[in-house]
């Protein structure tokens, strides 16, 4: 057994024990359920789940329900699983060894990742779509001697197929890939992957038809499209303010992302941040060395397929993602990023300097290393513990069990369609603008009113349900009034 395969080994039992271990046993919001409505039926027409419908994340992970029988510990088995692949892919595209320093290094800051962490355990399809998406990337850029020319074409033929099957994973993150892909297009062997991409589509979207019908996945993709560019996506769209975009796709990355500090956060994010400025700000030159000969691997940044692709996916999630509310759209960029920040810890450690000066940089990447195990393991911990609205949810629950009246409940449509599908029987009132809650003053008492207070009535109990914005950016404080 080789050095390399101990390693991966370890990789691999350590991915998929730790996000066991912090599997989270609720539904946290109204994307997470109706991902796992869906393993119970999986109804496009029915948004379980809601289109480009996912169907080979929703089936691999109905498969994993099937054998184990919960499927919360199947999310999070197939969470882990992605983890690992993520870690394996990004350093076989970077070409960093497993068994060296540097990629002992980068396994460590990817595994502890937050953002990657929290998606692990999140029941949606993010996290094995950068696993898909990477793999991806790495055999179609893949480059060989010119005398394993077949096998070249092969491997690249399984980028392509893993780029269509991809599609049916996660949609959104295929701008990412179009620049590897447009490249290898222009090769005399285009056809072979042109076919093996249709491979990779049809292996998903047959059954998928089967099972949803022609007409009910146009009127859904019509739909579904219309709606998240025109009324409820969060693309520009719909949230015009590009200076306000333009600061939350920033906080995306540095504070969910990394879990460095933002305003009213804890005192250890700052401790971080300042590390981690640090070692980049010691390291900016070879940095950048580093990143344009080993990770790029051209004379030029500007002529990289993964580079390119990277600033096209930016470009794409700042104008057509909803990054005001879902910091989860920029995953595919921390992989990369995270490389930086390991390579610049193992080149402070590894510059040869005198005994003193040497234990100081030491102590410099051990604090690092400390401060961002601390706030990821942090943001892990509060990520088991339910959300707002999954407060919500306990406390009408136990509210409906004592007390015999059928409880009245006005909220938005989004959070009734939550409640209701995870067995809050009540009478629903919804509203979509104030002019609907104003009406509300001239009924009778008895009602439970979530988000927004009744202009001219005093209520009778009020309560506030938090959780931290950085674990789940969707709904962080919820009031709820009783009257």
């Amino acid at each position: 057994m080789t050095t390399e395969f101990r390693i991966w080994s370890i990789v691999l039992i350590s991915c998929i024990g730790s996000r066991l271990l912090s599997t989270i046993y609720y539904i946290e919001d109204l994307d997470s359920l109706r991902f796992a409505l869906s393993m119970v039926d999986y109804n496009v027409a029915k948004l379980q789940p809601h289109f480009p419908a996912y169907p080979v994340f929703c089936w691999t992970a109905k498969l994993f329900y099937a054998i184990i029988r919960r499927y919360a510990l199947a999310f999070s088995l197939l969470g882990g699983l992605s983890t690992f692949f993520t870690i394996f892919f990004t350093l076989k595209i970077a070409k960093i060894q497993s068994t060296t320093s540097l990629g002992k290094t980068a396994i460590f800051v990817i595994f502890m990742n937050p953002l990657l962490w929290l998606m692990g355990n999140r029941y949606m399809p993010d996290a094995m779509g950068v696993a898909c998406l990477l793999a991806s990337l790495y055999f179609t850029t893949l480059q060989t001697e010119s005398r394993k020319h077949d096998l070249l074409c092969y491997t690249h033929c399984i980028g392509f197929l893993l780029a269509g099957i991809l599609l049916g994973i996660r949609l959104s993150y295929l701008p990412l890939l179009v620049p590897a892909l447009f490249v290898r297009l222009k090769h005399p062997q285009r056809l072979k992957y042109i076919i093996a991409g249709g491979i990779g589509i049809l292996v998903w979207l047959i059954p998928l038809l089967w099972m949803t019908g022609w007409n009910a996945l146009i009127t859904a993709a019509q739909t579904q499209s219309q709606g998240h560019f025109s009324d409820f996506g969060g693309a520009v769209s719909t949230h015009p303010k590009l200076g306000f975009r333009l600061i939350k796709l920033f906080e995306s990355v540095w504070a969910d992302g990394f879990g460095l500090y933002w305003r009213d956060r804890h005192f250890t994010t700052a401790c971080l941040t300042i590390i981690i400025g640090i070692i980049v700000v010691l390291n900016w030159r070879t940095l950048k060395k580093w990143t344009a000969e080993k990770l790029v691997g051209n004379d030029s940044l500007f002529l990289n397929p993964v580079f390119i692709g990277c600033v096209v996916y930016l470009v794409w999630i700042f104008l057509g993602q909803n990054i005001i509310h879902k910091s989860r759209h920029v995953l595919p960029l921390l992989p990369f990023l995270a490389l930086g920040i390991a390579f610049a810890c193992n080149r402070i450690v590894g510059t040869p300097v005198n005994g003193r000066l040497r234990k100081i940089t030491w102590g410099v990447v051990i604090i690092f290393f400390l401060c961002y195990s601390y706030v990821t393991l942090n943001m892990v911990v509060q990520h088991t513990k339910p959300t707002a609205i999954a407060q919500i949810h306990e406390y009408l629950r136990d509210k409906q069990r004592e007390q015999d009246d059928k409880l009245h409940i006005v909220s938005v449509p989004l959070i009734q369609y939550y409640l209701a599908s995870q067995a809050v029987d009540a009478t629903y009132i919804p509203i979509k603008s104030e002019s609907d809650l104003a009406q509300l003053d001239e009924l009778e008492t008895g009602l439970v009113v979530i988000g927004s207070q009744l202009s001219n009535r005093k209520p009778k109990a009020e309560k506030t349900f938090y959780h931290n914005p950085y674990v789940n950016r969707m709904w962080p404080e919820l009031p709820l009034f009783e009257y």
